[in-house]
């Protein structure tokens, strides 16, 4: 079946745009027409069947009245044509990757479309491709308008940069987890799959709505995810593996630093990123159900409340202060925002609050006290089970502690390994035998849940960590957080012994490099700087480094703050839509005082119920409807059912996407093409090690005296009855029996933290243990030392087993024939030649012929002449 077209070419005439794509094997095509008469208006054309490409070229040849000449032109982002009376077609773009829509101001309509991309990741058959390079065409018959304000509109348009951090898969939801992409294919039915993308995470929505509103099939569209995504490959000995983060950030409620805090009415919140960890096997299938794939997802976002701060009233230095800007006694913002996490994630969901609890001046204390309250006004109406686990945690309080055990990463290594059973993970295999025989010890309170045919294991809810940024603090929680979950996805792969990575091993040095690079991107996007404290600063590590490092990055943010936010603002209000020119308000864009009335309309209210707030007002409007069904309703018959099913619509059939993992194979390993080993083989560069010198102390190294300090001085966490119930009652982790710089294995020896593969069947399944256990033992020699056994070295002599040497063979009966044998006593030093007989001598010596035998004399001139030749 078709998928997403890859190669588009746009073709300009007179009257039209005609489209022409392809799919990867370049042998069946489609057409869209756009007419450009009525500048105003969008009005497409797309025939239902399929093209070859001898048929592409007629057609082609009888647009231009029967000539077969294209005239190529640049694609210039004016959008000004060029076609100076030509009376064949203009090649405006060929082989583009695809279109992200069309845009409408004032005037005319804009085509956008990705002229270039690069693959920037792949695991299984899928590649994730980041844009490089965008061109915008008007489709106005006279080209690009002249009128100043709408120039203005489409500079403000073009000031996002759709070549930095924007993404793209033609056969994965990049905007869907893995864990949702596996568990939307029937797997009955060859991994059948409907592309349906979570519209929270696309960012070009609002530009392929018009496209969309004209029944323009999905194939042409590519739905783009603003984040970051990074991958990593290490080699071990035994196998390599694929470690890609993704971060995904939700479109809605987005915004810059000062300018979007808190939440809407909606529930979403501002700097909202979805953060996931996909771990593949390479040595396994490309197939999500036969190959060895794992992920676990975390969220980051700005506290659920109704609360913002004005950059005016910080001066020239300090922090703007934080303002409540409602107080909702029924907490209807948080339960919005919370409502759409249990829908997505399920329970548990954990809150790991990360702003200071203690100030001199009351500062951000007062978003953890109100989101405090909240929380426990919304818990009073769920069951225990499903209560929201909430904890605080005062980072900054905990890195200014002088105690190695006060180490913030030490903390939250605690805190996530909780977080981390309570959730699970995703993976696509089955745990191998030993770890489900012995997972109990390793992690106690995990109770692992799995999908309705017993095939995947599934991560249920999700954790949510936020301080009043969501950028410094917050990254090195959910590094903590991904550091811990990705230990247990290497112990559930067999790769470790034991769920415990140290810091200063390699992986965890990749991991760390990857997850710092996605907080710097993060930063950049949300505040206009890289981190100002990353996951070094909080290893307290090259400090002095760390702290210059630190000073430019703030000055840097502090200057973007002041003087980019509001055009940047600007920019992501009219490209997301939140903003239409002469729809959503008659002022130009440049001329509103504040964006806080396209965010909070004046019509919008909030209709759901105080108290069933786990519900949103659709559910309840079913559920009252099936209630008052259920007691006015006669029943309905089996007839009645069956007339009552939804029908296959074939045109939402033939405009939606729909791939099987056949499609995928095909695609990945190009089947319709013949190729060369040498092409298949991708170079993979893969992880550098670093040196293995090191300075300084393993900070991980903790003993008894700064254990009993830690539980007298616990002050920097604390932690809510739900998260309390959650964790069965322990506020602290255990101390770890293992030392983070080591795995133990079965036999209790200490080996490096990546040493599974290479060992002996002893290790992995404890042949080694075999024997008596220290009771039994104990038993035998109180009973040998109480005179129950007395040996005699006679007994032993006597009764000692006979030799064969000493047995006494008897010899063969005189009536049987023995023959020699025919093969020698041959060794490593010697052997001896067997004899060749005349008759076989004689019949090689005849086979052998001379090169003389077959050419006679007359020839030999020529052949001794023929060398000269050359």
């Amino acid at each position: 079946m078709l998928g997403r077209l890859r190669r588009v070419t746009v073709y300009e005439t007179a009257g039209r745009f005609y489209l022409v794509g392809c799919d990867t094997s370049g042998t069946r095509f489609k057409v869209l027409k756009i007419d450009r008469i009525d500048s105003k208006a969008l009005l497409t054309g797309e025939p239902e069947c399929d093209y070859s490409k001898d048929e592409i070229l007629e057609l082609l040849a009888t647009i231009t009245e029967g000539s077969s000449v294209v005239y190529r032109t640049s694609a210039s982002t004016n959008g000004k044509s060029n076609r100076k009376g030509s009376p064949g077609l203009i090649e405006r773009i060929s082989n583009a990757f695809g279109l992200l829509g069309v845009v409408r101001f004032l005037e005319g309509y804009y085509l956008i479309v990705v002229t270039k991309a690069n693959i920037i990741a792949s695991f299984g058959y899928h590649s994730i491709y980041k844009i490089a390079e965008v061109a915008m065409i008007s489709l106005a018959m006279d080209g690009l308008s002249t009128s100043a304000e709408e120039q203005r509109y489409v500079k403000i348009f073009q000031s996002v940069d759709l070549s930095t951090d924007f993404y793209f898969s033609y056969t994965y939801d990049l905007s869907r987890s893995l864990q949702e992409n596996v568990l939307s294919a029937d797997w009955n039915n060859d991994g059948l799959r409907l592309l349906s993308s979570d519209q929270k995470f696309v960012w070009n929505t609002f530009l392929l709505e018009p496209l969309r509103n004209n029944l323009v099939s999905e194939r042409w569209f590519l739905e783009i995810v603003h984040g970051y995504v990074g991958q990593q490959l290490i080699d071990l000995p035994f196998t390599k593996l694929s470690l890609t983060l993704i971060g995904r950030r939700s479109s809605e409620y987005a915004g810059t630093r000062f300018l979007k805090r808190g939440a809407n009415l909606q529930g979403s919140v501002a700097n909202d990123v979805e953060t996931e960890q996909v771990l593949w096997d390479v040595s396994s299938s490309p197939n999500f159900r036969l190959g060895r794939f794992s992920s676990f997802v975390q969220r980051r976002g700005s506290v659920p409340l109704r609360w913002s701060q004005d950059p005016a009233t910080r001066g020239v230095v300090g922090k703007p202060l934080i303002l409540v800007d409602i107080h909702e006694p029924h907490a209807q913002t948080a339960a919005a925002h919370f409502r759409d996490l249990r829908a997505k994630y399920g329970n548990p969901i954990i809150v790991m609050n990360l702003v200071k609890r203690r100030e001199k001046r009351r500062h951000e204390s007062l978003l953890h006290d109100q989101f405090l309250k909240a929380v426990r006004y919304l818990n009073q109406f769920l069951p225990p089970s499903e209560h929201i686990a909430y904890m605080s945690f005062d980072v900054a309080r905990c890195n200014k502690a002088s105690n190695v055990s006060s180490n913030v990463l030490t903390k939250m290594e605690e805190i996530a390994f909780k977080a981390v059973q309570a959730h699970g993970w995703f993976q696509s295999f089955p745990m191998p035998y030993t770890r489900s025989m012995d997972h109990r010890s390793a992690l106690p309170d995990f109770k692992p849940v799995f999908s309705a045919n017993g095939r995947f294991l599934l991560q249920h809810g999700i954790s949510r960590t936020n301080c009043v940024d969501c950028l410094d603090r917050t990254n090195v929680a959910q590094f903590g957080i991904g550091r811990v979950a990705l230990a247990c996805q290497l112990y559930a792969m067999g790769v470790l012994d034991y769920p415990c990575l140290s810091l200063h091993s390699d992986l965890c040095r990749a991991f760390e490099d990857i997850f710092d690079d996605h907080g710097d991107t993060m930063a950049w996007q949300y505040a206009g700087s890289q981190l100002v404290h990353s996951i070094k600063t909080y290893r307290k590590q090259s400090a002095l480094q760390e702290r210059s490092r630190d000073v430019i990055q703030t000055l840097s943010r502090y200057y973007s703050n002041t003087f980019g936010d509001y055009d940047k603002q600007a920019a992501i209000n009219l490209f997301l839509g939140v903003f239409r020119p002469h729809i959503t308000s008659n002022i130009a864009l440049w001329d509103l005082g504040t964006d806080y009335y396209l965010h909070f309309p004046t019509y919008s209210k909030i209709n759901t119920d105080y108290c069933a707030w786990m519900y949103s007002e659709a559910e309840l409007s079913k559920i009252v409807e099936l209630a008052t069904e259920a007691t006015e309703d006669p029943p309905v018959t089996e007839e009645q059912q069956q007339e009552t099913k939804p029908r296959c619509d074939s045109l939402a059939l033939r405009i939606s996407i729909r791939l099987s993992c056949n499609d995928d194979f095909r695609d990945f390993y190009r089947t319709f093409e013949m190729t060369t080993l040498e092409n298949r083989v991708k170079a993979q560069d893969s992880k550098e090690k670093p040196k293995k010198g090191r300075s300084g102390e393993d900070d991980d190294d903790e003993d008894d005296e700064a254990l009993e300090e830690e539980q007298a001085g616990d002050e920097v966490v604390e932690y809510e009855p739900a998260w309390l119930r959650l964790t069965n009652g322990s506020t602290v982790e255990e101390k770890r029996t293992l030392k983070h710089t080591a795995s133990l294995g079965n036999d209790g020896q200490e080996r490096p933290v990546l040493a599974a593969g290479l060992q002996f069947a002893k290790d992995i399944y404890g042949l080694g243990k075999i024997g008596p256990s220290p009771e039994t033992r104990a038993f035998y020699e109180n009973y040998i030392n109480s005179g129950g056994y007395n040996f005699n070295a006679e007994d032993w002599i006597n009764h000692k087993p006979t030799l064969l040497t000493d047995l006494n063979i008897p010899t063969p009966t005189q009536g049987v024939n023995t023959r020699p044998t025919i093969f020698t006593t041959d060794d490593v030093f010697m052997t001896c030649l067997p004899e060749v007989s005349k008759s076989s001598l004689k019949f090689y010596q005849k086979s052998f012929v001379t090169i003389d035998d077959y050419f006679s004399k007359v020839d030999d001139p020529a052949f001794t002449a023929y060398p000269s030749v050359f």
